[in-house]
């Protein structure tokens, strides 16, 4: 295929929302472009949320070598934020990549993912996103603000709808983690008004940090009921718990399937985790993309959302699998 000459469809509105029915299982077009090409995955590596995101763009990429192209994995920094962000679109600009999928965790990005389309590099985002319009072609990964909304329930069904809890959050400059935290907050004020938040505090998406606030938020608050942690580290927090002695006095909400997390949950320390479909986060912009690239198909909808299922001691089993001592 002459990738020169292909018709690409209009991007989709950029709120329309919809599931993608092969969510992590999205296969190559069958064309060969004329061309070798090569596409740039930003992502992060800060915490092992983003083991399974890499697997997603490195399957990806071997899945799309046979078609002559090069899928790189690249970590421009160790935030979301446009300060690490911006330097890593503005050298795969430079480098001529093919197409860019990136996090874009705040509107500072919007200018270089403008700038890339405007190149004539499509742009794709994953796992979060800003809420300002830009020229991104779609976007992977959950609706952040529902997820929030999910974990407000979760908290007010885990400690019986009345007590205080703390919220500790990754970062409070990071949109996503902010949707996280209001989805949870306006859920509590609507429904469980006998919920009061003590605390609200943020740590970079550490355990270690998380372990230590966890701690200063039972100290302060001996009747402390839950914890709500939107990101990052949440083992952390249930690590504090449980070496406190407070397994099932203090109730811990969380996101995410990772090992430690997970381990947490089969324990009853962590109440409930939700998911966000990490591999297809990895996986899916990269695949999609080429698929644009060499048959000018768009997806159907803006926002490709991911599943967000709630894991609680009850339905572990379904979703994970101890790692093999």
């Amino acid at each position: 295929v002459v990738v020169a000459d292909v018709e690409r469809q209009p991007a989709p509105a950029f709120d329309s929302a919809c599931t993608a029915a092969d969510e992590g299982a999205v296969v190559p077009a069958d064309f060969t472009p004329d061309r070798p090409l090569k596409i740039a995955v930003l992502g992060l590596e800060n915490n092992p949320f983003w083991i399974p995101v890499k697997e997603g763009a490195l399957k990806a990429a071997e899945e799309l070598k046979p078609y002559n192209v090069t899928v790189d994995w690249i970590v421009p920094g160790e935030t979301h934020t446009a300060d690490d962000f911006s330097g890593g679109m503005e050298a795969a600009i430079a480098q001529e990549y093919d197409a860019i999928a990136t996090i874009a965790g705040d509107a500072g990005l919007v200018t270089y993912i403008d700038r890339a389309v405007d190149a004539g590099i499509p742009v794709a985002t994953f796992n979060s996103e800003t809420a300002a319009p830009n020229k991104r072609l779609f976007f992977v990964g959950a609706d952040l603000y529902k997820q929030g909304e999910a974990a407000g329930k979760a908290m007010a069904d885990a400690i019986g709808g009345a007590g205080k809890v703390g919220v500790i959050t990754g970062f409070f400059a990071v949109e996503a983690h902010e949707l996280r935290r209001k989805g949870f907050e306006d859920y509590l004020t609507a429904n469980n008004p006998d919920i009061e938040i003590v605390a609200q505090v943020e740590n970079s998406d550490q355990g270690d940090i998380a372990y230590t606030q966890a701690q200063d938020m039972m100290t302060a608050n001996p009747d402390l009921a839950g914890i709500y942690v939107t990101a990052g580290g949440p083992f952390g927090a249930a690590a504090a718990v449980e070496d406190a002695g407070k397994t099932g006095e203090v109730k811990v909400i969380s996101f995410d399937f990772v090992d430690e997390t997970m381990e947490y949950v089969q324990k009853g320390v962590i109440s409930a985790t939700i998911g966000q479909g990490p591999f297809a986060q990895g996986h899916d912009p990269a695949i999609r993309l080429f698929n644009y690239i060499v048959t000018g198909e768009a997806p159907e909808c803006g926002r490709l959302l991911t599943e967000a299922a709630l894991v609680t001691q009850d339905n572990i089993d379904q979703y994970w699998t101890p790692p093999a001592q």
